[in-house]
Parts: C-alpha cells; sequence; structure tokens
C-alpha cells in the first residue's frame, strides 16, 4: 500500500485496525492522500460513498500515515455525530478537535489525539511558536460564542484550520460522516456551511459521506464544481471482502471455514461495515462461524436484536422518528419490496402515512439518501435495497404490523436464509466462471471482428466440430468482417421491464446503448438488445420466436428508433429458427461464437473473471475431462516461471496439477463438472487451490461400501496412490471436505528448492 506499512515506527493514532491489515482501499487511500499534495491545495475531494461502504476507517488511515511521514502536511481528521444536538455544539466540537490534533501533530504526542482537554488545557499545551496564534484564536472565539449570531459562531469554529501561519504547515481536514450534520437541530444548514467554508479556503479537504447528500449539499451551496474533484466508494469485491472477513475474524477470534467466510461476504454483499458488525456479534456471543447454520442462526438473532438490527432502527428513526410512522412505513416499504413494485406513486403513501406535506418530503428524502428507494418525481421504487435490508423489513412487517410470534418469525428467518444460501453461491461460483452479457456488450468499440460470429447457421455449417486451432485458422481466412459498435450504456432488461424477472436471470438479458462508428449522432445510434437462452439442445423455432417477440416488444414499448436483437443458446438453434431469426434481421450464436467473439474483441482479458489480487494471484475454471488439466499445467507453468522457480520444480508442480485434477474428476459427483483452480503468488511460495462444488462418494476416505466393493477398493488404491504423490511433489498438502465439496490446497516454498 505504501512504504509506512512495514515500518517499525509507524504508530496508530486514529486508525482502529492495524495497517497490515487494512485490506481493499489502497487506491482510494492512496488518491485521498494525493489531495493533501502542494499542487491540489486549494481543492476539495468529494468522496462519495455507497451506504455502508465503510469511509471511516480509509480516513484514520489517512491521518495516520500523514501524522508519521512528518511532512508540511498537518492532518485533521473530524467525524460528524449521529448523536450531536446542534450545529454550533458540532462547530464547538469541531474547533475543540482541530486545536487537539494540531498539538499532537506539532509535538508529536499521539496520545493528545484522545484526551479529554479544554480549549484552556490546549492553550497551556501550544509549543512557544504557536501560543500567540492559538491564545488569539481562542479569545477571538469566547467574543463570538455569546454573540447570539450561531451562523457566524459556525463559520469562525470551522474556519480554525485557516488560521495556521503558514511556515507551520498546511491543514488538511477530512470530514466524515456529513449526512448525519443534515440532521442536526438548528436553523444552520451545517453540510452547505461546511462547503462554503472550505469551498472558499485556500485549503485542501476531503468531505466524505453518502454520495446522494453529498451531491445534492454540494448544489445547495452552489459550489464551483470545477474545483471540486470526486471520487466514488463502493463496496468491497469479492476477494478483498474475503480476506476483510479473514482478518477481522482473526482478530476477534472467531473460528471460521471457508465456506462460511464465502457466504457472508456474498450474503452481506461486500460491505466492510455490515462484515465487521457481523463478526463482532460472533465474538460478542462467542460463537463459531463454521457452516451455512451457524452463519444463519446468528444472521437471524441480529436482524431481531443485534447489530444489525440497531443499525437499520437507527437509520429508520431518522427518516421516520415517530413510531406508528415507522411501523406504517415499514409495511408500504416490504409490500413494494416483496410484490418487486418498482413504480409505486409517491401520493399512495402520503395517504397511507398521513404526515404533514414537509414531514413526508423530508422522509422520502431520507430514504431517497440511505437507497432504500429510489425516488422520482411522483413515482418510488422500493425496490432497490440490499438483501439484509429487505430481510430486516420483513422480520419486522411480521413483528411489528402481523404480530407473529417471535419464535416463528426466527424459526422462519433462518430457515429462508439458509434455504437461499446454496443459490447465493451457486450463482456466485457460476459468475466466478462466466463473462456475462452485460460484460460483453460493454466492451464494444468499434472492433472488427468475422460476420460469422453472429450467423449460427452459417457458423455451425463451417465451423462445427473442428478443434479450436482449426476454428481460429478458419476465422483468419474469414473475407465478410462486422464493424461492431461503440456502447455508451449497458444494463440488464430487468431495468427496463420487471416482467423479464419471470423468465430470465438477470445476467442473462441486456440492454445496450451504443452508436455505429463511434460518431454520436441519431443516425448512428443503436440499442442492441441480448439475451442469453437456457437449452442443452439446439433452440427450436418457437421458443426462439417467443424470445424475439420479446425483445422485439421491449425495444417498440421503449421507443427505440434503431435496435438490433441478438440470440444466444449454448448449442445454437435449429435450421428453422435459425431462418427465423435471419427473416428478421437478428443475430444468433452458440456459446462457443460467443467465447471466440470474446477473444476478438479483447484478446479476452478484460471481460475475464478477475483473481483475488489481480498481481498476485489468478482464477481459472475448467470443465472436467478431456485432457482440460493440461490447461492447468500450462498456465501454472507461467505462474511458476514468474516466481523464478527452476525447471525440476516446475515439472513437479505441473505434475501435481495433473494428478490433482484427475483425481477431482474421477472422485467427484460435481453438478456442474467443473474444477476451480487458484494459483497465488506470495514472496517465498506458491499456494494452489484445486476444488470441485458436490460431494466424494461414501467410500472415498471412509471404507468401502458392501456394493461394487472391487470398484471401489480401485477408485480407492487410485485416490491414495495419487495423494502420495503429490506429497512428494509438494511441501504442505492439505486435503479437505467442505460444505461445497472438497478442496485441496498446495504449497511449494523457493526456499525449499535446490535446483
Amino acid at each position: 500500500m505504501n512504504t509506512l506499512t512495514s515500518s517499525d515506527n509507524f504508530h496508530r493514532v486514529l486508525g482502529r485496525v492495524p495497517r497490515h491489515e487494512f485490506v481493499g482501499r489502497a487506491a482510494e487511500l492512496e488518491r485521498v492522500a494525493a489531495q493533501a499534495k502542494q499542487e491540489k491545495n486549494g481543492r476539495g475531494l468529494l468522496l462519495l460513498m455507497a451506504p455502508s461502504a465503510g469511509v471511516s476507517e480509509l480516513l484514520r488511515q489517512t491521518f495516520d500515515q500523514f501524522f508519521n511521514e512528518r511532512t508540511e502536511v498537518i492532518p485533521f481528521y473530524f467525524a460528524f455525530s449521529r448523536y450531536g444536538t446542534t450545529a454550533v455544539s458540532a462547530a464547538i466540537e469541531f474547533l475543540n478537535t482541530f486545536l487537539q490534533q494540531y498539538l499532537a501533530f506539532r509535538r508529536n504526542e499521539p496520545n493528545l489525539c484522545n484526551s479529554a482537554l479544554s480549549l484552556q488545557d490546549l492553550v497551556a499545551l501550544a509549543p512557544t511558536a504557536d501560543l500567540d496564534w492559538i491564545d488569539q484564536l481562542v479569545q477571538i472565539y469566547t467574543r463570538v460564542r455569546f454573540s447570539n449570531d450561531d451562523k457566524e459562531l459556525v463559520r469562525f469554529c470551522l474556519g480554525a484550520p485557516q488560521r495556521v501561519p503558514t511556515k507551520h504547515g498546511r491543514p488538511f481536514v477530512m470530514l466524515d460522516g456529513s449526512q448525519l450534520a443534515e440532521n442536526l437541530n438548528t436553523g444552520v444548514a451545517m453540510g452547505t456551511e461546511v462547503l462554503r467554508v472550505f469551498g472558499r479556503a485556500d485549503l485542501s479537504f476531503v468531505l466524505a459521506g453518502l454520495r446522494r447528500q453529498i451531491i445534492n449539499a454540494a448544489h445547495e451551496a452552489e459550489c464551483d464544481f470545477e474545483s471540486l474533484d470526486r471520487l466514488r466508494l463502493e463496496q468491497l469485491d469479492t476477494e478483498d471482502a474475503n480476506l476483510l472477513v479473514e482478518n477481522v475474524a482473526r482478530r476477534q477470534q472467531v473460528p471460521t471455514s471457508r465456506e462460511a467466510r464465502e457466504l457472508m461476504v456474498q450474503q452481506f454483499g461486500g460491505s466492510p461495515l455490515l462484515i465487521t458488525s457481523f463478526l463482532q456479534a460472533a465474538h460478542e456471543t462467542n460463537a463459531a462461524l463454521v457452516s451455512y447454520l451457524d452463519c444463519e442462526r446468528l444472521y437471524a438473532d441480529e436482524l431481531l436484536g443485534g447489530h444489525l438490527r440497531r443499525y437499520f432502527d437507527e437509520l429508520l428513526e431518522e427518516v421516520a422518528p415517530t413510531l406508528d410512522t415507522r411501523i406504517a412505513l415499514i409495511q408500504l416499504m416490504w409490500e413494494a419490496a416483496a410484490n418487486a413494485e418498482k413504480s409505486v406513486p409517491v401520493e399512495a403513501w402520503r395517504k397511507h402515512l398521513r404526515l404533514p406535506a414537509s414531514e413526508f418530503v423530508e422522509m422520502l428524502r431520507g430514504l431517497h439518501i440511505y437507497e432504500f428507494v429510489n425516488w422520482n418525481g411522483p413515482n418510488l421504487d422500493a425496490t432497490t435495497g440490499s438483501q439484509v435490508w429487505k430481510d430486516y423489513l420483513k422480520v419486522n412487517y411480521r413483528l411489528a404490523v402481523k404480530n407473529e410470534p417471535r419464535a416463528l418469525v426466527v424459526a422462519d428467518a433462518i430457515a429462508d436464509s439458509l434455504k437461499r444460501a446454496p443459490d447465493t453461491m451457486a450463482l456466485h461460483y457460476r459468475q466466478l466462471g462466466k463473462v456475462t452479457l452485460r460484460k460483453i456488450l460493454d466492451q464494444f468499440d468499434c472492433q472488427h471482428v468475422p460476420k460469422v460470429l453472429f450467423d449460427y447457421s452459417t457458423f455451425a455449417t463451417n465451423y462445427k466440430g473442428m478443434s479450436d486451432v482449426e476454428l481460429v485458422a478458419g476465422l483468419k481466412n474469414e473475407s465478410e468482417f462486422f464493424k461492431l459498435p461503440r456502447t455508451v450504456h449497458v444494463a440488464s432488461c430487468f431495468s427496463f421491464n420487471s416482467d423479464f424477472r419471470q423468465v430470465c436471470e438477470e445476467d442473462k438479458c441486456a440492454v445496450g446503448h451504443s452508436f455505429e462508428d463511434g460518431i454520436y449522432n441519431d443516425a448512428h445510434e443503436i440499442i442492441w438488445l441480448a439475451a442469453e437462452i437456457e437449452s442443452k439442445m439446439e433452440v427450436e423455432k418457437d421458443i426462439t420466436e417467443l424470445w424475439f417477440e420479446r425483445l422485439d416488444s421491449l425495444a417498440l414499448t421503449l421507443g427505440f428508433r434503431r435496435y438490433q436483437v441478438w440470440l444466444i443458446s449454448n448449442e445454437g438453434f435449429t435450421s428453422e429458427a435459425s431462418s427465423f431469426l435471419q427473416s428478421r434481421a437478428a443475430f444468433s450464436s452458440s456459446q462457443r461464437q460467443l467465447e471466440v467473439l470474446v477473444d476478438q474483441i479483447g484478446e479476452g482479458q478484460s471481460l475475464r473473471p478477475h483473481p483475488l489480487d489481480e498481481g498476485d494471484e489468478f482464477l481459472m475454471v475448467v470443465p472436467m475431462g478431456d485432457d482440460n488439466e493440461m490447461l492447468a499445467a500450462t498456465t501454472v507453468e507461467q505462474v511458476a516461471r514468474r516466481l523464478a522457480f527452476p525447471p525440476a520444480a516446475i515439472n513437479q508442480i505441473k505434475t501435481a496439477i495433473v494428478e490433482a485434477c484427475i483425481n477431482a474428476s474421477e472422485h467427484s459427483h460435481s453438478p456442474d463438472q467443473k474444477i476451480y483452480q487458484r494459483f497465488r503468488v506470495e514472496s517465498d511460495k506458491l499456494v494452489v487451490t484445486i476444488s470441485s462444488r458436490g460431494v466424494l462418494p461414501k467410500n472415498v476416505g471412509s471404507g468401502s461400501s458392501p456394493s461394487n466393493t472391487n470398484n471401489n477398493e480401485a477408485a480407492e488404491e487410485r485416490r491414495g496412490w495419487g495423494l502420495k504423490l503429490i506429497r512428494t511433489l509438494m511441501d504442505e498438502v492439505e486435503f479437505e471436505r467442505v460444505d461445497e465439496g472438497t478442496s485441496l490446497r498446495m504449497i511449494k516454498y523457493l526456499r525449499n528448492i535446490s535446483g
């Protein structure tokens, strides 16, 4: 992340986690720190956070970095409190905190940052060089404090960093939780005042908060957006979130398994806040999170009375302070979410809640800021919240509105989440090895590709049954090429018509807005509507007609002037279906054509699944059988060469990989017939994990069953010999049965290699 990460002299001042365990935000940390550079002086950075994405630790770690570097940059971090009473009290706390952190930096005494000190205490602690300006600041504050002008007092306190003499350094102001400042009980719009004061100051600053609120506050403050930089903070990706779970579980001493960790990541959508809260709850209740059942039992408890419940309760109390209104709101939101109502009349909600117009508008504004709803004029969409939010709504609806027995709600919550867990993970595993239509359409950028890739009938006639080598050679000799448009926006068909939820998965249909030749005018605008049809055989004409009509109807309903329909199925289309699509000028492709297209438009690199850490880990998914283990062996050879393994060691690693893949193919009852392989590069070793979904036969590793004894004994002997061979080739070998199947982890150390 930076050179301070491994320094023994790095002091943790405000950071709540060790620097080396702060994961997933390296790029964001670097970007925030860059805001303090001299060339950025006077520019503000709006840090736009997705709900529950977690921003506080990012700013705290930035503070610690500058505190330790001891440069001319003087870091200052201030977090608005959810429990603040007025803008005046918040401003006074801002002034006190600034002076405290300033003196801690100047004296190089980190402990001062967390001490309880009055303004007079701070004056007494001021070094001789700072005494005059700090004493003068406190005297002016005392005068303004009793002037009965709240706005002047707020602006004075916020302006304290500007009073630091230039020769002493440049304050770098980081403000956290700005959305909470809007809830202060006062006539002063704190968030607006913050932007007005710092937007006109000659100081670099960061204002972090919920993305919708920050943008609104900037507009209300009439900010010069040309002088403001912006950085979006999303949830952690899957791999960083997995690492976060590992780190927090270790710190909290919560036993976990790989399967449980992966489930937590998917269930909480990579949210640092929710993941950390959940593991904190496990620590407090002394719960192990090893199985799906462990996770879902705790999850149900958390929804009904733990950290998760308190988190959502507090947000709802902010937007709907009275209990009756909250209960009525829970009913409206759950019923809308359960019925997938993406467009609800705002007026219907207002009549049901019976709130004064001003209170109702303020409530909708709060729900919109927290992204519990999308509010757009006369209509709103209450289906947008996370799965955790919807589960919270459901249990509270059943308890507070339906008055159902608590024990029943708890039992159903556990059962519902347990039933959903395998589907959640199955979808995740499918996506790991899958290139989605949205990703493919998003990569269209005026590339030239063989036209036959969009015509299944011609492709089947010319290339069916050919090997990959023959296919590539044949495509190079194609005379007809098609120039793809440049895509500017891609979304699922679900975003345009919720009826598609009934007929396909979200990632199997897409609408891409694009322009031919990259020319942005009406004549060149064209919208692509694409869908994948589930079928194990060539799709018949009747199904093809049905899918064409769905997409064609969507285009007509939305008023698309020019559009292109593109249908894909795993094995292509029958001749009758192909003729129908050709008559409608629609494109058709098989899965194989799609895979070739991916390679053609971007060499496949940007479209294929990214590993845990793009520089250090690689993920590969191959079908079982057909000697596909050799693909893995070739890949690991390239990875091992990067680590400078000698040829003998590389051959040992390749042999172990091949043996492990054969083992997985012969003995796994995998439903998807896939082998999942991870190759992780570390400083002194290569870690290889071979996994398969499904279960082992009962005879493997647990003795033979009475029937088919000879075959079972032969399989057991083969497996035993294979594992023995692998153990002789690798330095560490760990075989594990897990919830989702089996996993074989192998390690080869560089230090153990003699050459």
